[in-house]
């Protein structure tokens, strides 16, 4: 990154066949137009639902949220990324807009859920997994929200074991998973879907050591 800014990390993320990203702290280290710059070599979308990116070089280059479809299955994301006060120096962030992130939260899981029509609802999450205070993070984020299925986090660098199941605020299960930091592992979740009801069910969770399997692919 010290050398080329970002260049190498996108390129090879899209050549991975990365679906979307979303943005943590570090993406702004380069400042705003470093990372406007870095954008046109992702051949993905980033997700950033509660930055309001209007009055920056950002503008126009970032996303709220995907749809994807697979077979007849269709699949939202969203992206949520973390107060950036404390973390990024003032210059590099200027004129961002932070949105709570449980408000945009319950905003756009809903309109994928019943506008959408989507059978599956993800937030990618760097909010970070928990905190010995109050501050949000995603377990705060399952509590306090409603249709989301699936948080996929990052931040905190936490090593789940497994993932963990918690009650939204409709009493339904919110997943939550999150496997470090660093390429070290490549987690996976498989859901099996009933074609004539939409239930869906959480059959296989894991996390998969990359070093120790150089040819593991997943699809």
């Amino acid at each position: 990154f010290n050398l080329f800014g970002g260049k190498v990390e996108m390129e090879l993320m899209s050549k991975m066949g990365y679906m979307a990203s979303t943005f943590g702290n570090h993406e702004f280290d380069n400042g705003l137009e470093g990372l406007a710059r870095m954008t046109r070599y992702a051949h993905f979308p980033f997700l950033t639902a509660n930055y309001d990116f209007s009055n920056t070089p950002l503008k126009g280059k970032t996303r709220d949220y995907l749809i994807v479809k697979r077979q007849t299955l269709r699949i939202g994301l969203f992206g949520l990324g973390i107060e950036l006060d404390g973390l990024v120096d003032p210059t590099n962030a200027k004129d961002v807009r932070y949105l709570d992130p449980i408000e945009v939260a319950n905003t756009w899981a809903a309109r994928l859920k019943h506008d959408y029509k989507c059978n599956l609802v993800i937030c990618l999450s760097h909010l970070g997994y928990r905190y010995s205070d109050d501050k949000i993070s995603d377990r705060i984020l399952a509590t306090r929200t409603r249709n989301i299925d699936l948080i996929i986090g990052g931040h905190t660098h936490t090593f789940m074991p497994e993932p963990e199941q918690i009650r939204n605020l409709d009493g339904q299960i919110t997943t939550i998973n999150q496997v470090g930091f660093a390429g070290i592992y490549l987690g996976r979740l498989d859901y099996l879907f009933d074609r004539h009801t939409g239930k869906k069910t959480l059959v296989t969770a894991g996390r998969y050591e990359v070093r120790s399997q150089p040819n593991f692919l997943a699809v």
